[in-house]
């Protein structure tokens, strides 16, 4: 049996936050592929340091949606920019199935034959499955590539632990869409990556319109998920369904923890761009005053329990973390304000 598995693949930590997870997913890819890359960097350039997104209503639409997918129309839309923003061109495979989950547009050996070249080359896929839509990284194959070997986070109840190695048998009726890595090119420079960027930031926070319909993002997130919080009814609802209901709202607030993950690449962008100092000190205050609402629930005796899930569905308990929410908005739609006047800058300083 051939058996191939890259080597030195580092820790992908996962402790049920999502954000996270898909950051440190990307950071082990281009570790392994020769890219590496600092997480703050990479929180700020894959746009998930500033993420929030919402379905307003939709419990289980809602359930994830601080996952990468959540943030674009397409599928890997994120990954595939970021990869040709630092350097790499890549090939992208969605995979279409008839009702009978047949394959429409490839067939097992050519995905088979994909993955096979890629670990051969040193470089892991990243992928999603069906069965739960998580995101994972393929480190290797066994049996010519009829077995596929990955990485991916383990969730156990409220226990969490950092991605394992799993060995998956018919992988190839499960698999929804995947990227390989192909060549390195010439990266973006850094001062028009980082304005890049910028732009998409404040677009996402000013979007208006839904994300493939239904997702609503930026501002309009937070104002849909604070207008739930204080106005949502739990009267009906059993203790483990407001315990359920619980958990989905601690996903949002993985988001906006997610914010402190950016502030040390913020930072250094103040001292290397004297020009945009006092704009990025302002943002950074902003930014890290709004991530320590990701953990605020803590401080009023909620928890992942009974008694938690009881105080959870009271009304006063809500509107207070709703009232302190409506703070943190204000503080990451004053990074916004920031990340504006800098592009509003740089576009004044271009005309002649």
């Amino acid at each position: 049996m051939i058996r191939k598995i890259i080597p030195n693949v580092p820790k992908i930590e996962y402790d049920g936050n999502e954000t996270d997870f898909g950051v440190n997913l990307l950071a082990a890819t281009f570790d392994i592929a020769g890219t590496k890359m600092d997480r703050a960097e990479l929180a700020f350039y894959s746009g998930m340091a500033n993420h929030f997104c919402w379905i307003e209503g939709n419990w289980r639409g809602s359930r994830g949606c601080e996952c990468f997918g959540n943030n674009n129309e397409t599928p890997f839309q994120e990954e595939l920019r970021l990869l040709k923003t630092i350097g790499w061109s890549a090939k992208y495979i969605q995979v279409s199935r008839d009702t009978d989950g047949k394959m429409l547009n490839a067939d097992d050996e050519q995905i088979k034959r994909d993955f096979v070249e890629s670990i051969d080359r040193g470089y892991p896929i990243l992928s999603r499955r069906t069965n739960n839509h998580r995101y994972n990284i393929i480190i290797g194959y066994e049996d010519e590539g009829n077995k596929i070997v990955c990485k991916e986070a383990v969730d156990e109840g409220n226990n969490h632990r950092d991605a394992e190695t799993f060995v998956r048998e018919n992988w190839q009726s499960v698999i929804l869409d995947y990227i390989v890595l192909k060549e390195r090119l010439e990266p973006v420079p850094e001062r028009q990556r980082i304005l890049e960027q910028l732009k998409l930031i404040t677009a996402h926070a000013r979007r208006t319109d839904k994300i493939q319909g239904v997702i609503s993002s930026g501002i309009a997130a937070w104002e849909a998920y604070l207008r739930m919080l204080e106005h949502d009814d739990f009267s009906k609802l059993s203790t483990d369904e407001a315990g359920n209901r619980f958990g989905i709202y601690c996903d949002g607030l993985c988001q906006i923890a997610g914010r402190s993950a950016g502030l040390p690449y913020y930072r250094s962008l103040a001292e290397r761009f004297p020009e945009w100092r006092d704009e990025i000190e302002i943002a950074v205050a902003a930014l890290d005053s709004c991530a320590k609402y990701g953990g605020f629930l803590w401080t009023q005796g909620l928890s992942f329990d009974k008694k938690g899930y009881k105080k959870f569905r009271d009304p006063a308990a809500r509107k207070i973390l709703a009232i302190e929410g409506r703070k943190a908005m204000q503080k990451d739609i004053l990074a916004i304000e920031q990340f504006e006047k800098i592009l509003a800058l740089e576009n004044k300083l271009k005309k002649p």
